[in-house]
This record gives structure tokens, sequence and C-alpha cells, in this order.
């Protein structure tokens, strides 16, 4: 070789290095303007995340949050031919859809079954995404296939939607065929994208909740108090029958000590009478005699009928209907003392002809001191059933309480006598007045430790008796 042909090969391998040396150069900038390109793209993404983040916070609708959502991921992922949200209902376990970007809604959850089940965020592209697609059933791929613009789609972002350990439902995004792939870089976004929604569902959600709880409490309180001064008003009244009744008992016993000697005085005066010719100027003064010994006989039969129900205030009475409403009355002082009821009450009862109010007293009596013989929660038990000889109706009102000593058994329904720290020893006695003065009984069973059982009978009309 000469040292031309030399020097010419030495000039060509030094363009070659020249050329490869310029190739080299322009590769290491394009990647430096792609580096810069994503760099921007990552900057203009947080940038979008946190706008997000300030909307969503702020959001007080879970319908106008979703759709935002679908909204902002569709400019948030170039590409993304259509974007779907579902939010589960957490009482059945469904996926219903919320919200939809791109494309018509599906009919079927599609791989948000699949989204919700997932711990993190995924990406599904190629084989993985195909095999996914394949595994749903035959009708929900034609569903997502009628929702979808392209078919199949390239690749697919999968999130759920959680707060700590809840699941709320999941994000599925679905990239076009014409698009760039998915990225694994797009992951840490999307996750993100789902978490922000998912806080901000929970917050409204939680918020509702709240609301709710403290209207619930609110209606709680006011129909406490409703039926504390109801409470209050019957133990009012009931305390009020007792006084009326210890004065009763007083006016029968006084008016029983009268009679005796104002009917000999009566008798005394109609014998003077006799004697007593017709012109006798002591007659006026012995008819002054007789009638104001008749106006003290007719003040007698007035006391000694003191608090006695008189026929006018007697009406057919229905005795399941009475503890229906007495058990109503109680219901919240039931409720606070942790005291359960069963009722067993006949539907064939026919009714009584009673005083009422009277009757709900009784009631009422027996059942707070039921209350008080469980204070540590039981159950109180009410029966009724229908007596054919003698025709009668029986009411048993049962607790599960202390129960009661035998040496107070017999006094129990005596005036004033209590084995309660605050009571005034007048409800049983006024109870066993009230059911006499209804030509019933009152009676009851108890074992120290195991409860005590009220039996109170009263009779039916003959007519209705004969009836049965």
């Amino acid at each position: 070789m000469s040292e031309l042909d030399a020097l010419r090969a030495q000039l060509r391998a030094t363009e070659e290095r020249l050329r490869a040396a310029e190739m080299r150069a322009a590769i290491v900038e394009r990647e430096a303007e792609l580096q810069q390109r994503q760099a921007l793209s990552l900057s203009a993404r947080l940038s979008t995340i946190l706008s997000i983040s300030a909307a969503l916070l702020i959001g007080r609708d879970v319908d106008a949050i979703v759709q935002r959502v679908v909204a902002e991921a569709v400019g948030l992922f170039p590409g993304t031919m259509a974007a779907h949200l579902y939010l589960l209902d957490p009482d059945h376990e469904v996926l219903s859809l919320r919200a939809v970007a791109g494309g018509g809604p599906p009919t079927c959850a599609g791989l948000a079954r699949m989204a919700t089940l997932a711990p993190r965020a995924m990406l599904l592209v190629g084989p993985e995404l195909e095999l996914a697609l394949a595994e749903l059933a035959d009708s929900d791929q034609e569903a997502l296939r009628a929702a979808l613009p392209d078919w199949p789609p390239t690749s697919a972002l999968l999130t759920p939607l959680r707060v700590e350990s809840q699941r709320l439902g999941a994000l599925v995004l679905y990239g076009g065929i014409s698009a760039h792939l998915y990225h694994p870089r797009d992951i840490p976004f999307v996750q993100a994208l789902a978490d922000l929604t998912a806080v901000a569902i929970d917050e409204i959600t939680q918020r509702a909740r709240a609301a709710a709880l403290q209207r619930d409490l609110q209606i709680t309180r006011s129909l406490h108090a409703e039926t504390q001064a109801r409470l209050s008003s019957a133990q009012a009244q009931l305390l009020q029958s007792a006084k009326l009744a210890a004065v009763g008992e007083l006016s029968a016993s006084i008016a029983h000590e009268i009679n005796n000697p104002l009917y000999a005085a009566r008798n005394s005066l109609y014998l003077v009478e006799q004697d007593l010719p017709p012109d006798a100027p002591q007659r006026p003064y012995l008819a002054i005699a007789q009638q104001e010994l008749s106006r003290i006989a007719r003040i007698i039969t007035r006391m000694r009928d003191f608090y006695r129900p008189t026929r006018a205030e007697l009406a057919p009475t229905n005795i399941n209907t009475l503890l229906r409403e007495t058990l109503e009355l109680v219901q919240t002082h039931l409720r606070h003392g942790h005291i359960t009821t069963s009722t067993v009450l006949d539907p064939d009862l026919p009714p009584i002809v009673a005083h009422a109010d009277q009757l709900r007293q009784v009631f009422l009596n027996i059942i707070l001191n039921a209350c008080d013989a469980m204070p540590g929660g039981g159950e109180l038990r009410v029966v009724t059933r229908l007596l054919r000889s003698p025709a009668a109706v029986s009411i048993v009102i049962q607790d599960t309480g202390i129960g009661i000593a035998p040496e107070h058994r017999p006094h129990l329904f005596e005036p004033f006598y209590t084995t309660k720290a605050q009571g005034t020893g007048l409800g049983l006695a006024i109870s066993a007045h009230i059911v006499t003065q209804h030509g019933g009984s009152i009676d009851l069973e108890s074992e120290p430790g195991r409860g005590t059982a009220f039996t109170i009978l009263l009779p039916v009309e003959e007519e209705r008796g004969s009836e049965g």
C-alpha cells in the first residue's frame, strides 16, 4: 500500500469516528430532551394532583366528586379512551357504576371486581390484559366491548378505592388502540388519585352519618323527655289516687263508726214522734232533728262511696289495649333498665265493664314495682287469658327480680306498708282497692331471687260469660 492509500484509509477511519460521535451526541441530546419532557410531564401531573386534592377535600357531594375524578383522569393520563368509577354497596357487596368519561356506561363491572380486591393500583398490558379480559363472562365481554370506543384496549390501569382496610370501590382506565401504552410510572399517580377520591368520599359519608346520628340522638332525647313527662304525670296521678284512696278508706271507716249511733238516734226520734199528739208544740223541733239526721245519713253515704267508681264512670274496656298502652308508656324506663318484655295476650278476651284509667293505674303501679325489683335488668312477662268458670279475665304480670321475702307478703296490700326506702306504702293498697271495687281479686306468688308474679282476676259480665 502506498503512502497515499494509507492516508486515505486514515481519513475514512477518522470520518467514521466523527459520524459515530455525532450519532452518540444526537442520542444523548434526544435522551436529555425526553427526560426533560418527562420531568415536565411529572411536574404537570403533580400540579394537577394537588389541584384535584384541593377540590376534592372541599367537596360536599359524592356524585360531583366522582364525575370530576373521571374527567380529570382522562386528562391526567394521555391516551385514555374511557374511565369508569364504581362504588361498593357495603350491605350487599355489589359494585355500582357512578361515573363514566369516554364511551358509554357498561352494563357490567368488567375489571372493577379485580380492582376492588387488589391491594394497590396495577397495570395490565399485553398478555396480562388479554388474560384478564378472557376471564370475564361472555356477556360481560360483550357489554364492555359495546361500552368502549375501541376494542380491545391496549392497556388498563386498575386501582381500588380504599380507606385503610375499608373498601369503597374501584377506578378503571382503558388505553386506546392508537395511544401510547400506559407506563409503570403512571401507577403512583393513579393510586394517588384513587386515594384522594376515597378520602373525600369517606369524609362525606362520615359527615352524613354523624349528622344522621345527631338527628337520631335529638329525636331519642325528645322521645325520652316526652315519655319521661308522661311517666311523671302518670306517677303523679297514681300518687294522687293513693292520697284520695287513703282519704276514702278513712272516710269509709268514719262512716262505719258513725252509722250505728246515727241509726239509733233516728229510730229513737221515730219512736218519740209516735207518742206525740199531732198538735204537740215539740213536733216542729222533732221534724228539724229528723231532717238534719237524714242529711247526716246522706253525707255518710257519700263518704262511704268516696273513690268508688259510679256506674256513669264505667264503660266497656279492652284489657289487652290497656296493657299495651301501659307498656308503651314505660318503654323508655324499661329500655334504660335493660328490661326485656314479652306478652301473650289472649285475642279472644271480651271487653269488661270497668273504669279504664283506674285499671291503667293498677297495671302501671305493678309494672313500675317490677322494674324496681330488677335493678340489674331482667324480663317482664305479661299474660292474659279468659277463664270460663267463673267467667273472668286473668292478667298475670311476672318479673325475674329479687322477689319478696315471705314475712312481707301478708302485709303488701296494707296501706302505708312498704319495703322501699322511698316508698309510700300506698301503691299496692290502692291497686287492691281498685280491683276489689271492680269485683275482682289480686294475688301474688314470689320466690326470693327468682321473681314475683301478680295475678289479677276481673269478672266478665254475665251476659258475655254465658255466651262464652
